[in-house]
């Protein structure tokens, strides 16, 4: 709605200063929270960041995703689709206005709501300082030192990582802490991991639910320290590259950032994987991907890529996600019951099923029909269930195949009833509106025209199309906050 008319003109404030107001303060806000350092007694709230010296870095409290909690972490300051590097064990914090990250003696605390959920330790067996403060490097290494001696370095974020690392970080045995750094993949369902294997060159195993898959880092990517007992990630050969490496489940991937023309054509593109195809590691097409005979990676019909850029550039690991919905998920708001298609020809059964007491296909089903996270079945001298995902689903050049059923859902029953009592409602709104507007415009016509006046007021012409004047003087015959509601335009139909 917009008024067309106002009580009475008012002198307004300066542009200028109106502009300052406005901005001047919230640079000068922004530029107070500029900084990399956390000083002793000082700290960090939930909504502020911490900014390396150089600018690339920003270390704040992230959410993943919409709706979900906020951890502490850095990323890169200035990418819209940066990866994060989670901080202090993952932590997560409900009440980001209630957070904060503190400078207490000698460690980093992460309060909320003024507890303390998480605080970090000296790294070495000496006495701490009486004071520390905190520091986010321009290698986007947080680091807590000694405030008296700064080469002291009592605590880092580099040796603490979670799925990820960047160039200068290290995986393996540290000497000076005698902790050993691993890489961890946590989920609801699974869990992964991969460390130094000091038995070979560059070794490194990557674990699986308890299952180890030995891999080697290449020479290039990697240097050996303390006699191959840690391995450093190396930096880029050339300057102003950005890559990083990441540990997803069954898979671990050094990505590079490829700046495209256009931000349709920009993202993060595998310079190197392990395993490096479909064919020598199950979960390389991600669930409900399917790794066909030749080595490629297409999603199950009923599927699409989860990330369609993440799979023009090669990397396939998030796997797909349905096209339409199971009932169950909807509450019954599908046009059809959920369905299952066969799938044939695999090799071998997807990844880690679940044993059912169905004695029968048709038993088989219905066990998978009646949990809403089962999303495939299969009956075979006995029943087996996948739930919540299906990873390794690779076809078979040759027999003996294995068939699996997987769950199908479909689209939204159209609300058409809703539809039309919505269009109904609307109408009767729209007729009422009129005729009290057309009530409203008689009423003012009679109260303006002069007493024995020839005047005389069309009802073609409406109040707002005779000018303010006659809205503003109505002024003494009614509240003016009416007034200005009557003169209003509508929009009918948004």
């Amino acid at each position: 709605m917009k008024l067309v008319c106002s009580p009475s003109r008012r002198r307004e404030p300066a542009l200028p200063t109106l502009l300052f107001l406005l901005f001047g303060g919230a640079l000068l806000a922004v530029s107070a929270f500029a900084r990399d350092t956390i000083l002793p007694g000082e700290s960090m709230s939930g909504n502020q960041t911490l900014v390396s010296e150089n600018g690339v870095f920003e270390l704040g409290f992230f959410s993943p995703g919409p709706g979900l909690y906020h951890f502490l972490g850095v990323r890169f300051k200035n990418m819209t689709t940066s990866p994060r590097f989670w901080v202090g064990d993952r932590i997560f914090i409900t009440d980001l206005p209630g957070a904060a990250l503190e400078d207490i003696g000698s460690s980093l605390y992460i309060k909320e709501d003024g507890y303390s959920l998480w605080w970090s330790s000296v790294a070495e067996d000496a006495a701490p300082p009486a004071t520390a403060m905190a520091i986010l490097l321009d290698t986007g290494n947080l680091v807590v030192r000694d405030q008296a001696n700064s080469s002291r370095i009592l605590w880092q974020s580099f040796d603490h990582p979670a799925d990820s690392m960047l160039p200068g970080a290290r995986l393996g045995f540290i000497r000076e802490t005698g902790d050993n750094i691993v890489l961890t993949y946590n989920n609801s369902w699974y869990n992964g991991s991969i460390r130094v294997d000091e038995s070979r060159r560059n070794g490194f195993m990557l674990t699986i639910d308890g299952h180890h898959l030995p891999g080697t880092f290449p020479d290039w990517m990697v240097s050996s320290q303390d006699n191959g007992s840690s391995l450093v990630l190396n930096h880029p050969e050339r300057p102003n590259v950005i890559e990083f490496l990441e540990l997803q489940l069954g898979q671990v991937t050094l990505k590079r950032w490829s700046e495209g023309s256009s931000a349709n054509t920009s993202g993060w593109v595998p310079r190197w994987t392990f395993p490096s195809d479909c064919k020598s590691g199950g979960f390389f097409c991600g669930t409900f991907g399917v790794c066909t005979n030749n080595g490629k990676c297409y999603c199950i019909d009923g599927f699409e890529p989860k990330y369609p850029d993440d799979w023009n550039h090669g990397y396939f690991v998030a796997g797909c996600s349905r096209s339409l919905p199971l009932s169950c998920e909807t509450n019954g708001q599908t046009e059809h019951d959920d369905s299952f298609i066969p799938f044939y020809k695999l090799q071998g059964l997807p990844y880690n099923p679940q044993n059912d007491l169905a004695e029968s296909d048709e038993d088989c089903r219905e066990a998978c029909l009646s949990e809403c996270y089962c999303v495939a079945y299969a009956y075979d001298s006995g029943c087996k269930l996948w739930y919540h995902n299906l990873y390794n689903v690779s076809l078979a050049s040759k027999p003996p195949y294995n068939k699996v059923y997987v769950r199908l859902g479909s689209k939204l029953r159209a609300k058409t009833r809703l539809h039309r009592r919505s269009i109904v409602i609307l109408v009767a709104v729209f007729i009422a509106v009129q005729k009290a507007v057309a009530f409203d415009y008689d009423w003012m016509a009679s109260s303006l025209k002069p007493s024995g006046s020839d005047v005389s007021v069309s009802r073609s012409v409406t109040p707002m199309e005779r000018g303010q004047g006659s809205c503003c003087q109505l002024r003494q015959l009614r509240p003016w906050r009416w007034c200005c509601a009557a003169a209003v335009s509508y929009d009918v139909g948004r």
